[in-house]
């Protein structure tokens, strides 16, 4: 009996072994977690800055964005955060997100209109136009835009470091348009209206000089006032043989009723 009472006593000791090895293995791990688990860095705005800046050089565009908006939602009085407007607008223009790039430049311009950065916010408001320009047969509405833009920076900000693209830029918008109206003026032509085509030959010398199209559209008006001269002299020629006739059948409804 002696015997048997020594080895329950032993399985019961082992057990209560087990189960406070067990206790202390379950104490170390929770333990090791808590202390290999790395606590989140605290958000502040140059950080949330900089991660903006370095998505944004990985092309990550989209997360970009978002970091610079965390900016000025988590801290609009930092000094980061007019950085963030702007660097939020350029994540959209790197992204081709062209309408919205343009909302938040001109949002910027309107928020900070004394801002250093006003110039380039310009510049960067007609390149949104610029890289929406369409094909010589379809609307230039956004080429007159960024027209528009790059001029108002040549003549505001004539001494910003962006005024020399702009310049450029604005020269090739201006050819754009220029080729977009000789393309209609062709179009015209081709239909043999020339009048209308008269106009379009005659508006590019007018409104955009100096371009390598002159020359052709100067040889296009001559030929078109040409066409116009005979077009004319048919008209007249119609219009007297018409005449002559109206004439002739008044006479002889004239001579039927004389006595």
């Amino acid at each position: 009996m002696l015997k048997g009472q020594t080895g329950i006593e032993v399985k019961r000791i082992r057990c209560l072994l087990a189960n406070f090895l067990l206790s202390l293995w379950l104490c170390g791990s929770i333990t090791g977690c808590l202390w290999w688990q790395t606590k989140e860095p605290e958000r502040t705005p140059q950080g949330l800055y900089e991660n903006g800046l370095m998505l944004m050089g990985k092309k990550k565009y989209e997360k970009a964005a978002g970091s610079f908006k965390k900016v000025k939602e988590e801290f609009p009085l930092s000094k980061y955060t007019v950085l963030a407007e702007l660097k939020t607008a350029d994540a959209y223009f790197l992204d081709k997100n062209y309408v919205e790039a343009v909302l938040l430049y001109e949002e910027f311009k309107k928020l900070h209109p004394t801002h250093a950065e006003v110039p380039y916010v310009i510049h960067q408001l007609g390149m949104c136009h610029y890289k929406q320009m369409r094909t010589l047969d379809r609307d230039q509405t956004e080429t007159e835009k960024a027209i528009e833009q790059f001029r108002y920076l040549i003549e505001n900000f004539p001494q910003s470091p962006h005024a020399a693209e702009a310049r450029t830029k604005m020269e090739l918008c201006r050819k754009q348009l220029a080729e977009h109206e000789f393309y209609i003026g062709n179009f015209y032509f081709r239909g043999k209206k020339y009048r209308a085509a008269l106009g379009r030959y005659e508006g590019i010398l007018q409104k955009y000089p100096g371009t390598k199209l002159d020359d052709p559209v100067k040889r296009l008006i001559t030929e078109c006032q040409g066409q116009i001269a005979k077009q004319e002299q048919k008209r007249k020629e119609k219009e007297a043989k018409e005449e002559k006739k109206k004439k002739e059948r008044e006479e002889k409804i004239s001579g039927k009723k004389s006595p």
